[in-house]
């Protein structure tokens, strides 16, 4: 073989080493992206799936995180709008007044002035994370403003004294509902599980048996139940209108019971002012009356002394009289004893001048 072959030769094998290692590194590269399509396809449909649940899942069929797709939000979303009614944002107060009649009348302002005289209304402040918003009441339109976008609105009801306050004391803007808004479950289903303990009621107080415990179901061992088809104990939904309404009632109950307690705090207040009058003026006539009872035990004591001086000159003149009536009774004994004696001496005489003429003795 001539050097030319074997030069031939190596720079073949040479070639051929460079081949190989481009045709390794070809199929390198092929396995690479290969791998890469793959996953991209693979994570693609996995997208895809997640694009399909997160527009089809519904009630029934939720996500691994308990929530629903696309389709059942704009479903329900629709349902809401619906249920909830018209409502009414950014309108301003101008002004508040209670009338003779104890309505309160309240002109506000919107932009959208689709209203309808008579309407019922239910009002709301506007609030925020650091002011909450305020249920302001239930009202009536009474007459709609042709040029300044006004409404005036008039109370339903004589409004007790927190909502008055709550409408005058006012300062943000208004949110007017056409239907009061609902309680619903999902309201606080996103909620993180350490923050819905703060509004889970109290089951004692709601009516949940002993087969719940802290709302979950438990078994009949009163542990908490493994099975994913036990039904966990929801709160009940409020009525906020009716809510509303009651605590309006019963407000208005303890403000009549605090007014009548107070007009008979006030009678009873006067009658103890005139009770303290009446017992200055008793005292008065009590120093007096004991003023004058010891004036009349002085008078008394004087009149007994005296009582007891005239009963002594009268046991003295009694005495006197007795003492006299005695030295009268000797002395007219006397007397008619010297009488009898003057008349038997004139009888004596007479009869001897009778018998032997007047010289006789």
């Amino acid at each position: 073989m001539s050097i030319w072959n074997k030069i031939l030769l190596a720079l073949i094998f040479v070639v051929s080493l460079a081949f190989f290692h481009a045709a390794a590194r070809t199929a390198k590269i092929y396995k690479h992206w290969s791998e890469k399509a793959y996953a991209f396809e693979k994570k693609l449909n996995e997208r895809t799936g997640e694009i399909a649940r997160l527009r089809t899942a519904d009630h029934e069929h939720p996500l691994d995180d308990k929530t629903i797709g696309v389709r059942q939000l704009h479903i329900d979303l629709g349902r809401m709008l619906a249920n909830r009614g018209r409502i009414w944002t950014k309108c301003e107060k101008q002004k508040a007044a209670i009338v003779a009649s104890g309505i309160m009348q309240v002109a506000v302002s919107s932009e959208d002035n689709q209203f309808a005289k008579d309407m019922l209304l239910y009002a709301f402040e506007e609030g925020d994370d650091q002011s909450p918003g305020k249920y302001l009441g239930e009202f009536r339109v009474n007459r709609l403003g042709d040029k300044d976008k006004q409404v005036e609105l008039f109370s339903t009801t004589q409004m007790v004294s927190s909502l008055a306050k709550n409408v005058t004391d006012s300062k943000s803007s208004w949110v007017l509902y056409e239907m009061m808004p609902t309680d619903d479950h999902e309201v606080f289903a996103n909620l993180p599980d350490d923050q819905k303990k703060w509004i889970e009621p109290d089951q004692k107080r709601w009516g949940a048996n002993e087969y719940f415990k802290d709302g979950q179901p438990v078994d009949s061992n009163g542990a908490i139940s493994q099975d994913p088809n036990a039904k966990k104990f929801e709160r009940p939904l409020r009525d906020y209108l009716a809510i509303f309404r009651a605590c309006e009632m019963y407000n208005t109950v303890y403000q009549n019971r605090v007014n009548s307690t107070a007009n008979d705090l006030k009678y009873l207040n006067t009658a103890n002012e005139e009770v303290h009058k009446q017992e200055t003026l008793l005292e008065k006539e009590k120093t007096e009356v004991a003023t004058a009872q010891k004036q009349a035990h002085k008078e008394l004591d004087a009149v007994t002394q005296h009582f007891a001086a005239l009963q002594r000159m009268l046991a003295f003149n009694q005495a006197a009289v007795t003492e006299a009536i005695k030295n009268n009774v000797l002395l007219m004994q006397d007397i008619a004893r010297r009488q009898k004696e003057a008349a038997d001496l004139i009888d004596r005489r007479t009869r001897s001048m009778a018998q032997y003429g007047p010289g006789a003795n």
